[in-house]
């Protein structure tokens, strides 16, 4: 059984859209090797996986934009419903997205995992962005998730000088100082890593705080975690 320390690769299939064919079979290959994961390659542009392909296993939906602009990579997002916000067995990760579209934060609030802007992506690169995925975390840029859990507060970021609006003081279920500060770190993307760092615990702690958390605000992932955070964090 092919893992690594973040996830199972026999647990997940991988699904491959996009317009340009040679660009996605490379693709394929390349994460085949890498992580020896089942991959397949949408022969019609962005056709939806068979069932059989998918079977029992978790998805991970990823499309190349190469050459799309934004009504057509918001259309394929729209085209989930509320699906990738409720089904934690399905994941979207877009790739090759121009800098020039400024949709990231509609994706976010759409339930999208995470997204790499620009065409000219390291393998290396692209190697963490795919094992974050996997692992269940975001990968998207930090000031963007802070930016969106503000906007969906209500809370208007104050400029120098100014006082914020006043945050939310009521929480559907009681968590600790600590939690609230891991619960935070998670809102705005960052790993058991960072979170760690910046608050000088270990990552053995660290993992046991998520998974208090996860089974008190009653959440599978990270995603529905930072979305949680983003309605009632204080």
């Amino acid at each position: 059984m092919a893992s690594t320390d973040e996830f199972t690769a026999n647990d997940w299939v991988v699904y491959i859209v996009g317009q340009q064919n040679v660009r996605k079979g490379l693709l394929a290959s390349f994460l085949e090797r890498e992580f020896k994961l089942c991959c397949q390659v949408a022969e019609k542009g962005y056709d939806h996986p068979p069932i059989s392909f998918v079977g029992n296993c978790s998805l991970l939906l990823l499309r190349d934009c190469s050459g799309d602009n934004a009504e057509e990579v918001l259309g394929y997002v729209a085209t989930f419903g509320d699906r990738l916000l409720s089904d934690k067995k399905t994941c979207l990760a877009l790739i090759n997205i121009s800098p020039d579209l400024e949709i990231e934060a509609e994706l976010l609030r759409h339930g999208v995992r995470g997204v790499i802007i620009g065409s000219h992506v390291a393998p290396d690169f692209l190697l963490r962005f795919v094992r974050a995925i996997l692992a269940g975390e975001l990968w998207f840029p930090r000031q963007l998730i802070s930016r969106c859990i503000l906007e969906s507060r209500g809370q208007i970021v104050a400029k120098e000088g100014e006082t914020p609006a006043p945050l939310k003081s009521i929480l559907p279920v009681t968590l600790s100082v600590r939690e609230k500060e891991v619960l935070m770190e998670i809102g705005i993307g960052s790993t058991n890593d960072q979170i760690a760092d910046h608050l000088c615990i270990s990552q053995h702690t660290v993992k046991s705080h998520v998974y208090r958390i996860f089974r008190k605000i009653h959440v599978p992932n990270r995603l529905q975690a930072a979305l949680w955070a983003s309605k009632y964090l204080v």
